[in-house]
């Protein structure tokens, strides 16, 4: 019995010494954690008539409030319609159909809309650490971005609901990750393929292509132009099999050029058809404000049968601000940006040009807090880059008790801190 208990003594001496090991194990237990945020939205059954009826009645009279269906409701019925076989240009043509597809086969297979996008958030986190390990070396530091992507609400909140969104989150890490193979065809190929996928699911993935193509162009030899064209024809040529059913219903390659013209015209006169507030989404992302704000409160007294109205002036808060991560992002992006440019590093460059093209765009356009997703992988990719650089170079114990105590508030955050949604003045 002793015998047995030091010889398990010592293998459990090994697996926490071994590095891979606990570092997995960590993953692993992340990716729980995750999972049971998200697990909730599961539950809730998804019911096609009901959807039906209300998406039905509310083009029939879009104003009336009490037939309004969300975003989420909406591509949740698109994506049934297109696995039953209706064509992507009848229902919600605004968006590609990739994501929609996959909505209405987690609908149909998992009789939640929710389950593939539950799914593709927990292999989005898998995704980072790989693109982690390529950046900080240290697998234990390589865990902080996933550890901190996995508490961030934003995330949970899109990877429990039938948004578009976690869906190009997952393809454009996936395409970062190909593009960096070692072998370069198979890289560009497969990086191609994930980017048209990205593309299939939404427009704005078309804005990570500087920054993919950055370490094709960055090079001594010359710019493999023919490389950069197979890519593109890949990208175009996946994006475009997405449509499948649109073309088997014998619509030609005009039909096909006329949809897209008419879902680029309608995207652009959304975000910059009127004069967009300047720095609103960057004001989002440092401070958690949305806007000014008016709100009408309804009193409803019974007994005397009166309404009141009261009227109060304030700021819309975005509720899933993160006031521990969210403004270090952008400031880790800049001095990111600094870094790679004195060090000459490719892949710090690619990540900083890869925030910033999601940012900036968005930044004086018409948008929402759910466009900055596609940069916060990567946005907290750069903030730990940052903090292990200010950890190694101090090398005392008080810093590395500090780094603990900040992932120790950043879980408390997630889970006791309650953000308000407005602040009235």
């Amino acid at each position: 019995m002793i015998e047995m208990w030091q010889t398990a003594k010592v293998s459990l001496s090994n697996l926490f010494g071994d590095k891979r090991v606990f570092s997995r194990l960590l993953l692993l237990g992340i990716i729980a954690l995750f999972c049971l945020n998200v697990y909730p939205s599961l539950l809730t059954s998804f019911d096609y008539l009901a959807l039906e009826q209300r998406y039905r009645n509310w083009m029939a009279n879009p104003g009336d409030l009490k037939w309004f269906i969300t975003d989420s409701d909406l591509y949740a019925y698109a994506g049934w319609n297109y696995v039953n076989g209706v064509s992507p240009d009848k229902i919600n043509f605004e968006h590609p159909p990739l994501a929609k597809y996959l909505i209405g086969l987690s609908a149909v297979v998992f009789g939640s809309p929710n389950a593939v996008g539950m799914a593709l958030g927990a292999f989005s986190l898998l995704i980072l650490y790989e693109l982690s390990k390529k950046l900080l070396g240290r697998l234990l530091f390589s865990l902080v971005p996933v550890y901190m992507l996995s508490l961030e609400r934003i995330f949970i909140v899109f990877s429990s609901t039938s948004m578009l969104d976690v869906y190009l989150v997952f393809f454009l890490l996936l395409s970062i990750l190909l593009y960096s193979h070692k072998l370069k065809y198979v890289g560009v190929l497969g990086g191609s393929i994930a980017l048209g996928l990205a593309c299939a699911c939404k427009l704005t993935a078309l804005l990570a292509i500087p920054s993919l193509m950055i370490p094709l162009i960055i090079q001594r030899t010359r710019i493999p132009w023919k490389l950069i064209l197979l890519g593109m024809l890949t990208a175009v040529l996946t994006y475009c099999s997405t449509y499948a059913r649109f073309f088997v219903l014998g619509h030609g390659p005009f039909d096909f050029l006329e949809l897209q013209w008419r879902m680029l015209t309608f995207q652009v006169a959304r975000r910059y058809g009127e004069s967009p507030p300047s720095g609103r989404l960057l004001l989002m992302l440092l401070t958690g404000i949305a806007g000014p704000e008016t709100r009408n409160l309804i009193y409803v007294d019974e007994i005397s049968s009166t309404i009141t109205v009261v009227t109060k002036h304030g700021l819309a808060m975005v509720r899933e601000f993160n006031i521990l991560t969210w403004p270090l992002c952008f400031s880790g992006a800049v001095l990111s940006t600094y870094q790679a440019v004195r060090v000459r590093s490719t892949v710090l460059f690619q990540s900083c040009v890869y925030f910033f093209s999601f940012l900036i765009p968005f930044t004086v356009s018409q948008s929402f807090v759910w466009y900055l997703l596609p940069a916060f992988p990567i946005g907290l990719l750069l903030l730990t880059n940052n903090l292990k650089g200010i950890v190694e170079k101090t090398g005392r114990p008080f810093s590395y008790i500090a780094f603990l105590a900040y992932l120790a508030a950043l879980f408390a955050w997630s889970r006791f801190i309650a953000f308000p949604s407005f602040i009235e003045l």
